[in-house]
């Protein structure tokens, strides 16, 4: 099951306490790099990723939805009632060897269980113990239920995301789920790498909302700084330069950013539109500040003589970022990916009953230890009773547990 190469986390055990987006895709960036992760589930429920979306697909009937596949490689899945007097013994019999537990329950729920940080460290005092919530583990909203939208919303991501004409919009990823994600397995690495000066585990208290915050860097500055919240700006950069949008063209769309002068001389050259400076309309930033359309209409009718991926190639040549806006279909085949092999295909999947497919990989590269894929995600409870052994659990005590509805 596990890479024979020595990894950064090779040995080092985590028990998942993880359901969706945030704290699953922790647990499979240390998964990549040689953790054992022990995704734990409800024997009756299991992670709602596995069926969300509500799509009519093999994967969904089969409780292995798109949303499960994407982030739940390389991990072991077992079931238990932690909500349950016994299932929680199993859970501190577990803790007891384990490095890292990972969980993303409503803020104290662990806790109530008497599975928080504070009971698990008197059994391992190594322990590390990270957990994910909307809001963090203080404050008046630290037990409120939240998804990826409404810390869109609370965080005022929303409100810097769309056009006057749309009002505010979310991102059409959960991407604060899997920032989120990112930030725990930074915590998480770091507390490690402490571990070792210190031999003492420690808890991380991570939140969506100051992760969201954290993703919107210079807007946020403003904020703070000038009390002003960035106005709508759909597809233009909003950064006080000009030609950074997205245009049309006779064919698709194309992104281009040439803010900087020196970026938009290339630009007129490459597009053969040398009059377009020299009209006294465009000539000055302040002339450009009340003649936006004027000059974004005389960009697309220069676009218009060529499809968008004729002019990203003309302009990437003449070093201009540019890009054709292509569907997500398109894109996870593009040849810059396919180059670099970002993707891990599952081609034989004869036993799970499942047709072929690939998961995202890692988006860093470590010469040394890179990130491997070495099984396919886990079926609902696949490796229950094998966990349960490992953890000196005899077979009449599996039976007995298996029997109380506890695994």
């Amino acid at each position: 099951m596990r890479s024979s190469l020595e990894q950064a986390f090779s040995g080092i055990k985590v028990l998942a306490v993880a359901r969706v987006v945030a704290a699953p895709f922790a647990a499979y960036q240390l998964a990549m790099h040689g953790a054992d992760v022990i995704h734990i589930e409800h024997p009756e429920e299991g992670d709602s990723a596995r069926t969300s979306g509500n799509l009519d697909t093999p994967f969904h009937k089969a409780r292995m939805a798109y949303n499960f596949l994407a982030y739940n490689a390389n991990k072991r899945s077992m079931t238990l009632t932690i909500n349950t007097p016994p299932g929680q013994e199993v859970f501190r019999r577990m803790a007891v060897n384990a490095d890292v537990v990972i969980e993303n329950l409503r803020g104290g729920t662990m806790a109530r269980y008497g599975l928080g940080y504070d009971d698990l460290k008197k059994i391992n005092p190594r322990i590390i113990f990270c957990s994910l919530t909307g809001y963090g583990q203080t404050g008046p909203k630290k037990s409120d239920p939240a998804i990826d939208g409404v810390v869109q919303a609370v965080s005022g991501m929303m409100s810097i995301t769309g056009t006057p004409e749309s009002g505010p919009l979310k991102s059409g990823s959960t991407i604060v789920d899997y920032a989120t994600g990112y930030a725990a397995a930074l915590g998480i690495a770091t507390a490690l790498f402490q571990r070792e000066r210190t031999g003492a585990g420690q808890s991380i208290d991570v939140s969506m909302l100051e992760t969201a915050i954290t993703l919107m860097g210079g807007e946020v500055l403003r904020a703070i700084a000038a009390n002003e919240t960035p106005p709508l700006v759909g597809n233009a950069s909003g950064k006080g330069g000009y030609v950074s949008d997205t245009y049309r063209c006779k064919e698709g769309y194309l992104s281009i950013a040439a803010g900087a002068p020196a970026r938009r001389e290339k630009l007129w050259k490459a597009i053969d539109a040398a009059e377009i400076p020299q009209d006294p309309r465009f000539a000055t930033d302040a002339a450009v500040a009340g003649n936006l359309k004027a000059l974004n209409e005389a960009i697309e009718r220069k676009l218009s003589t060529r499809t968008a991926a004729e002019w990203e190639e003309i302009l990437n040549q003449a070093g201009v970022a540019a890009m054709e806006v292509i569907p997500l279909a398109r894109a996870v085949h593009h040849p810059q990916l396919e180059y670099r092999r970002f993707f891990h295909a599952f081609d034989d999947t004869r036993t799970t009953g499942l047709p072929p497919f690939a998961v995202p990989t890692s988006p860093y590269r470590l010469s040394a230890s890179p990130a491997t894929i070495s099984s396919l995600p886990p079926r609902l409870g696949q490796h229950t009773d094998e966990v349960l052994t490992e953890h000196g659990f005899s077979p009449e005590e599996i039976a007995g547990l298996r029997a109380a509805g506890i695994v």
